[in-house]
């Protein structure tokens, strides 16, 4: 990475579930979605990644799972233990996380987890993960999206986020050893949606 694990976690501590983010209506929709596509989890066990201050873990836990959440920000490590005291929380980097060859979990979420992972990381973690479990919610910010077109013209995306193409995404999961049953994008209608050409269509960030 070209930034400091210590700069992307300042980073983070300012943005993360920030109220004065313009972007929080895109990550509550993004939320709410992954909310609906947990299913139950009386007696089963859930692996939440990147867990920031808690909100799939507070949605992994209102389902009745026993949770382990891992974070990298200690900050935001101190902030889940109080928050859920019946979960298990490492302070780790996930591009350090290894697992138990009997480790199994019945649900992994990795929601705004990707963008910080570059190819090699990605795959890497993926191989990992299909070893672990059956059903992973995952998201990825989309290269081809007009949010992502804008912020790398204007020269304002962060050297530590990595965009990825959705189709290419889709072939790193399958062969990693995922089969993909459900995917949605995310978006906004923006100023370009006035355009004929783009008229009344959702433009994905």
């Amino acid at each position: 990475m070209n930034m400091s694990d210590d700069e992307i976690k300042e980073y983070y501590s300012e943005w993360w579930e920030n109220p004065k983010d313009i972007r929080n209506v895109v990550f509550d929709s993004l939320n709410e979605l992954v909310r609906r596509r947990i299913p139950p989890g009386e007696g089963k066990k859930a692996l939440d990644l990147g867990s920031g201050r808690g909100r799939i873990v507070s949605y992994l836990v209102e389902k009745g799972y026993d949770v382990t959440a891992v974070e990298f920000n200690e900050d935001f490590c101190r902030e889940l233990k109080r928050k859920f005291p019946d979960v298990r929380v490492l302070q780790e980097d996930v591009r350090n996380l290894n697992f138990d060859e009997n480790e199994r979990f019945d649900v992994v979420t990795c929601i705004e987890l990707v963008q910080n992972l570059d190819k090699k990381e990605l795959l890497a973690l993926l191989t990992k993960l299909a070893k672990i479990t059956k059903l992973l919610l995952i998201n990825i910010s989309n290269r081809n999206s007009f949010h992502a077109w804008w912020v790398n013209l204007r020269g304002w995306r962060n050297k530590f986020v990595f965009n990825y193409i959705p189709e290419d995404f889709d072939r790193y999961l399958e062969e990693a050893g995922f089969r993909i049953v459900y995917r949605r994008g995310i978006g906004l209608v923006t100023p370009i949606s006035l355009f004929s050409g783009f008229k009344g269509k959702l433009i994905p960030i």
